[in-house]
């Protein structure tokens, strides 16, 4: 087992508390349109006037990156409600099963977002502070009371849910994870002392805020500090290389896919007032790191966590100035337990114990004795967490087990593989067998039978894709996270097969 340092003070608050106590400067940045911090709190008691809940009801809201999405939490938490926050691109039919499982009594929701059935609905309008353009927005009323309501608040625990997210399992419906005022107060807080975060912080917004990381490091860690969250509706490579130079913006964190994206987009951009790059949610390939040191000389620094954390469980130190953190594999390490975190290995599986941990799912018992079964596959070495899959990715051929993610990374090494998905697909003589797809990159021209080579020479012969597909896209998740599990038919989306 390891332990991360100790933080004593960590002594939780409501988010409704820490907003009033979050300062004078500038709290939301959308496409130049800037809200004061007491701004921010005039809107967040107006809108709360005109919402019709009680304490511990659920609030659906389905919003992209908009100031919206921040008032209308922190609304739906002055009224000590729970937020169920959602990707608007869901259907009416997953909606409907949210809606069932939570007992949600009021939807708030953006023009182009579907809503479930039978509930009420407040519409947002994403236009209402600053024109939206490029993403094709239908129009809408804007029905939140952004101006004139005002209303008691009401008081609650640290101890009480705060957000109601949902996480796919390994099989089965989606799974509600309840965070509490005061897992949210201990995952902030982790972020604010170990990334040192101040008022003079700009946070380039990129994440979805339905998203955990989101959530946590571009919406309550920037409110915690008195930072800036820089908002731009949605994650577009172009937009946040030019938000960053116009902006000046100086920490972010998004998933591995988002800085594939930038860089290939990349265009001569002024990318110097960034002091932290920072990645969750999915592995970071290690020819990704290198390539990003050579064009701005920092490292993305990884981080560790998954939902049920709250985000962080694992962080590289700050500042760090060493040699890239790889196993033999060629992972890339996701850092150090954080504060008052405790990480330890059962047959090969990471456990998590910490405050910021939930006690467990929606409805279902609590964690024995608080500690978190990942599903996680990873090691440890001089106190570095390396995850290196998920358990139920792992592949076994012909009685050998296969790692996708050590595949993986060959391929990316490969210099005109721009992305890599490596599935096992079902095998009459194998069980499973070694199927890799591969997205080139722009203007490469991929030989199939080199690129096997290429594997033979850097892994076993059992790891060796035994297929290796080109495709034209990698399916992603609404938070950018590559959907493996989109490859794991036989007939996934290919267009030439070896």
């Amino acid at each position: 087992m390891i332990r991360g340092p100790i933080l004593p003070d960590l002594r939780p608050r409501t988010q409704s508390d820490i907003l009033e106590s979050s300062g004078e400067g500038v709290a939301i940045n959308f496409l130049g349109n800037r809200i004061s911090y007491p701004e921010l709190r005039g809107m967040v008691e107006s809108v709360s006037s005109q919402l019709e809940i009680g304490r511990g009801d659920v609030v659906i809201l389905s919003t992209q990156n908009i100031p919206q999405f921040v008032i209308a939490e922190y609304a739906v938490w002055r009224k000590g409600g729970i937020v169920l926050p959602v990707n608007p691109s869901y259907t009416q039919a997953e909606l409907d099963y949210l809606a069932r499982d939570s007992g949600a009594k009021l939807v708030i929701a953006s023009c182009e977002s579907n809503v479930p059935s039978n509930l009420p609905v407040i519409r947002t309008n994403p236009h209402t502070f600053h024109k939206v353009e490029g993403w094709n927005i239908p129009d809408c009323e804007e029905e939140l009371n952004l101006k004139s309501g005002r209303g008691d608040r009401v008081n609650y625990s640290p101890q009480e849910v705060a957000v109601l997210m949902y996480t796919s399992g390994t099989t089965g419906k989606p799974k509600g994870v309840p965070i509490t005022h005061s897992n949210l107060y201990a995952s902030s807080l982790i972020y604010v002392r170990w990334f040192q975060f101040t008022g003079r912080d700009k946070v380039l917004g990129i994440a979805p805020f339905f998203h955990v990381t989101g959530q946590v490091f571009h919406v309550t860690t920037p409110v915690m500090a008195g930072s800036q969250i820089v908002a731009t509706f949605r994650f577009d490579p172009r937009s946040a290389l030019r938000t960053v130079q116009e902006e000046r913006t100086t920490v972010t964190m998004s998933v591995a896919t988002a800085y594939r994206a930038m860089l290939n987009s990349y265009s001569g951009e002024d990318l110097t007032s960034m002091r932290l790059w920072s990645s969750g949610g999915m592995p970071m390939p290690r020819a990704l790191e290198e390539e990003w040191k050579r064009l701005t000389g920092s490292w993305i620094y990884m981080a560790w966590g998954l939902t049920e954390t709250t985000s962080p469980a694992t962080l590289w130190p700050y500042p760090y100035s060493g040699e890239l953190p790889v196993n033999e594999m060629g992972v890339v390490s996701s850092g150090m337990p954080v504060y008052n975190t405790e990480i330890e290995l059962e047959d090969g599986e990471l456990l998590v114990r910490g405050p910021q941990v939930v006690k467990g799912y929606w409805k279902q018992e609590e964690f024995k004795d608080g500690w978190l079964h990942t599903g996680d596959i990873g090691e440890i070495r001089d106190g570095w967490v390396y995850v290196i899959d998920r358990k139920k990715d792992v592949i076994v051929t012909s009685g050998f087990k296969v790692m996708p993610r050590e595949v993986e990374e060959v391929l990316h090494l490969h210099p005109g593989v721009d992305e890599a998905v490596v599935v096992g697909i079902p095998d009459e003589y194998r069980g499973e067998r070694v199927v890799a797809f591969v997205k080139p990159r722009p203007g490469a021209k991929l030989n199939l039978e080199e690129l096997k080579e290429f594997c033979r020479t850097r892994l076993a012969p059992y790891k060796v894709p035994r297929e290796i597909r080109l495709v034209d896209e990698i399916p992603k998740t609404g938070s950018g996270k590559i959907m493996r599990r989109a490859f794991k038919e036989e007939r996934s989306p290919s267009h030439s097969n070896s």
